[in-house]
């Protein structure tokens, strides 16, 4: 590994994880992060996924997420927020985009941004009764470039990616550094690891080997005001593990507990999975980090999550920028132009031209990989508990349906029955306003809107 040993956080007063938790809390604005991006030396990096229904047990390393808007000096390997977004480029193909998070003041903000503003400008207009509604300005007036900046240039026949996709709107991430305790990994090479919200295979059609694509970060709005109520329960998190279970539903997409909490107390039934197994309690670690575990290198998180350049932009989805010019007769291109002139003038002056000839090849590339084909995860065995009946599906139904244990107990619950139709898998839902509308996913089987997985072939949505 390249990444040097960072200083251990101090151990912060007990009262500051009390007023951490109640900002979180009441917190209604999103504080500024800007930064600038520099060429790095790309590295195999070590990720940990989490999976639907399953609790997996993790140590976080760091002070918690948004830390520094209470007077901390955030260190580089602490938990980061960096908005994300994930659409198609000029030439059709996959482009995920990071930004820094938005200022308070609008006009200080990154310019996608402050173009992604212009374009869904908003009024307000009255309505039936008195009432007032919210209309998109520009929704009508330019449809073409509402659906390209609403829809990241996906199409309806990209199906339900189309559906799903939020466009060049970006969300808050949180991306950290953990311990894992489902594989001895972290251990044996005295490394922490990068969580993620899912980590995807495929089969490399050229060498037959499994590549994993990871989806770096968890949503802001679903861990951060979790670990919030945690701190203020139990002080700080790196004292005790978390259980982290994924359930798939809108309200609460995430649980986060206190793992070491349950064991000490002798509550592991209050981890059940969705299949009805327990963590094994022997990786939950009760007490501190070990001076071993404090002596792990952590990633350094600014330099591998910098916002997207300029200059990849420009590159990449020039149309955007163009066309709403053409539209508003702004300058965003010309302004990204100058942007990314000055962006290269600083590579030059602070690197050697081989590294930025290095940096500007590899951008092209995808940039997250999990650290080599040979490290796998392997889940540790979990014991058996007892849970309620959710589904009247039959165990050969059930069997038909790859993606069965992703699906929260509420999703099953809405599979009323499965058949093969044709050669073709066929669900009946249930009748409710959640199944009115339904999305096919690539593999063709129509499913709710709401479900961030396809019951059928199991593939995670964008």
């Amino acid at each position: 590994m390249s990444e040097q040993t960072q200083a251990v956080v101090t151990d912060l007063d007990p009262s500051f994880f009390q007023a951490y938790s109640k900002k979180i809390a009441d917190e209604s604005k999103t504080n500024a992060n800007r930064g600038s991006f520099t060429p790095r030396n790309y590295e195999d990096i070590a990720y940990t996924g989490l999976e639907h229904g399953v609790n997996r047990i993790y140590r976080i390393i760091g002070a918690p997420p948004g830390a520094e808007t209470m007077g901390y000096v955030r260190k580089d390997y602490d938990p980061k927020e960096i908005m994300m977004c994930s659409v198609k480029d000029d030439e059709g193909k996959k482009f995920e985009i990071k930004l820094p998070l938005r200022e308070e003041t609008p006009t200080h903000n990154h310019i996608l941004h402050r173009l992604y503003d212009k374009v869904t400008e908003v009024a307000w207009i009255n309505g039936a009764g008195g009432s007032r509604k919210k209309v998109f300005i520009n929704e009508t007036k330019f449809p073409d470039l509402w659906k390209m900046i609403t829809k990241g240039n996906y199409h309806e026949t990209d199906g339900k990616p189309f559906g799903i996709a939020a466009g060049f709107k970006s969300t808050i991430f949180t991306i950290m550094n953990v311990i894992d305790r489902q594989d001895s990994w972290c251990g044996e090479n005295q490394h922490t690891k990068i969580l993620c919200n899912s980590i995807d295979t495929s089969i490399d059609p050229k060498t037959q080997e499994t590549r994993y694509w990871p989806k770096p970060g968890i949503k802001s709005h679903s861990i951060k005001k979790r670990i919030a109520e945690l701190t203020g329960k139990y002080g700080n998190p790196e004292t005790y593990d978390i259980a982290l279970k994924k359930t798939g539903e809108k309200d609460n997409p995430l649980e986060v507990r206190n793992a070491s909490l349950y064991k000490g107390k002798d509550m592991m039934e209050e981890l059940v999975n969705a299949d009805g197994t327990l963590p094994d309690e022997n990786i939950i670690v009760i007490g501190p980090l070990t001076q071993e575990e404090k002596g792990y290198k952590r990633y350094n998180l600014d330099k591998l999550f910098q916002p997207t350049s300029y200059t990849k932009l420009l590159k990449r989805v020039p149309t955007l920028f163009k066309l709403t010019d053409a539209y508003f007769g702004t300058k965003f291109y010309e302004e990204l132009e100058g942007l990314s002139v000055k962006e290269k003038e600083e590579w030059a002056r602070l690197y050697p031209k081989e590294d930025i000839a290095k940096m500007e090849e590899e951008q092209s590339q995808e940039e997250n990989k999990v650290i080599n084909n040979k490290v796998k995860e392997e889940s540790a065995p979990r014991k058996r508990a007892t849970v309620g009946i959710i589904s009247n599906l039959s165990d050969d139904k059930i069997a038909l349906l790859k993606g069965w244990s992703k699906l929260s107990d509420h999703q099953k619950s809405l599979i009323k029955d499965v058949e093969i139709n044709n050669d073709k898998l066929k669900i009946t839902w249930d009748d409710s306003d959640e199944t009115k509308v339904l999305f096919a996913c690539e593999c063709g089987l129509p499913g709710p809107e709401s479900f961030s997985s396809c019951p059928g072939c199991a593939a995670d949505f964008v």
